[in-house]
């Protein structure tokens, strides 16, 4: 099957950021690291090693890091809060409630999203078909609970329409964009909690992790994990009392994991730099040639999944095409390091009968 090349699709002078070895499709697993994001992250560990690290010098690329979220989700940096991992800064919100608060989510959700809403016994949790989330929200509600895609298919939420939906009966958005930022626009959602992990889309290493939010939303929150770096000054008021949070997003803050934000700050330059919606076309072009090459219809998320069979994991296995099973099936992502020539590779082995 021959398919027309796409005009849509980014120079391959982005590809040369990234040195993979296999065909990688499983950006909604981890995205690849770009070279420079791996050197980087060595560099912080050969310092540390050699005892010639600077801790206070993180604190720039931790500035730097929170304006690039804010710029990809449309808030300021002091409205962006940092950590190491989803399911804590959901928790975060889930403990901020009141006893008896309800929260609206949808069915299959990623637990990082539910779960800890669930884990309170005190809260109300209701689930309702994802495609039927925005129908569902009743004055009642007090927060909406959803992943702007959804992991185990790339269902695309209407982000906009749900919030407009809760906004109108009272609620509250927490939007996860951990399976968006970084190729889906996010920056006119008007969710008023936004996380996201730093390692799948966003390009970065395991343990960066972003809570953003109006301040209306985060004065709602109670900085529940304050430590040192959530001080006003955290090099002068990392002793004794009193509590002397900062005053912005950073109250929320937990320690950073060094290399990891060393690491994330190149990679948040580069998707800047090549731009979300360049990189959204470029995706969707590669997703919907997967789609066309497998007799499916085109879509609107980089992420698909499809029915597989243990002959065929098999038969990617040794091709050296990199995917996963999610819920039973084939989930397949395309991100910006991917070329016409991945997806006709994994294409020649899906369709080989």
């Amino acid at each position: 099957m021959t398919i027309a090349s796409n005009p849509a699709l980014l120079s391959d002078t982005v590809r040369e950021a990234f040195a993979p070895t296999v065909t990688y499709l499983n950006a909604a697993g981890y995205g690849l690291m770009p070279s420079a994001v791996l050197h980087a992250v060595e560099a912080a560990e050969r310092g540390r090693a050699s005892g010639e690290f600077e801790i206070a010098d993180v604190d720039a690329t931790m500035r730097a890091c929170r304006a690039a979220f804010g710029a990809l989700v449309g808030v300021r940096p002091d409205q962006v809060a940092v950590g190491a991992q989803v399911s804590q800064l959901v928790g975060l919100i889930a403990q901020s409630l009141p006893a008896g608060a309800q929260v609206l989510v949808g069915e299959h959700e990623f637990t990082s999203v539910t779960w800890p809403f669930l884990a309170r016994d005190d809260l109300r949790v209701r689930i309702v078909p994802m495609a039927e989330l925005t129908t569902s929200v009743l004055p009642e509600d007090d927060v909406v609970a959803v992943a702007a895609v959804q992991s185990a298919d790339g269902y695309v939420v209407d982000a906009a329409a749900l919030t407009a939906a809760a906004h109108a009966n009272g609620a509250r958005v927490l939007l996860d964009v951990s399976q968006a930022a970084g190729w889906l626009p996010v920056h006119d959602t008007g969710a008023d909690w936004i996380v996201s992990v730093g390692f799948k889309w966003l390009l970065g290493p395991k343990g960066t992790a972003f809570l953003a939010g109006t301040d209306a939303a985060l004065d709602a929150l109670r900085p529940i994990a304050a430590g040192w770096y959530a001080g006003d000054e955290p090099w002068q008021t990392c002793y004794d009392a009193p509590l002397r949070l900062a005053s912005d997003a950073r109250r929320f803050d937990v320690s950073p994991v060094w290399p990891a934000w060393l690491g994330q700050q190149p990679a948040l330059e580069l998707l800047l730099e090549v731009g979300i919606e360049n990189i959204r076309r470029h995706n969707l072009a590669l997703a919907n040639r997967l789609r066309t090459g497998l007799g499916l219809p085109v879509g609107n998320s980089a992420i698909l999944s499809v029915p597989v069979t243990p002959e065929t994991l098999e038969r990617l296995r040794s091709a050296r095409v990199i995917g996963a099973v999610r819920a039973g099936r084939l989930r397949l992502g395309c991100h910006l390091y991917n070329t016409e020539a991945d997806i006709d590779r994994a294409l020649n082995v899906l369709t080989d009968h």
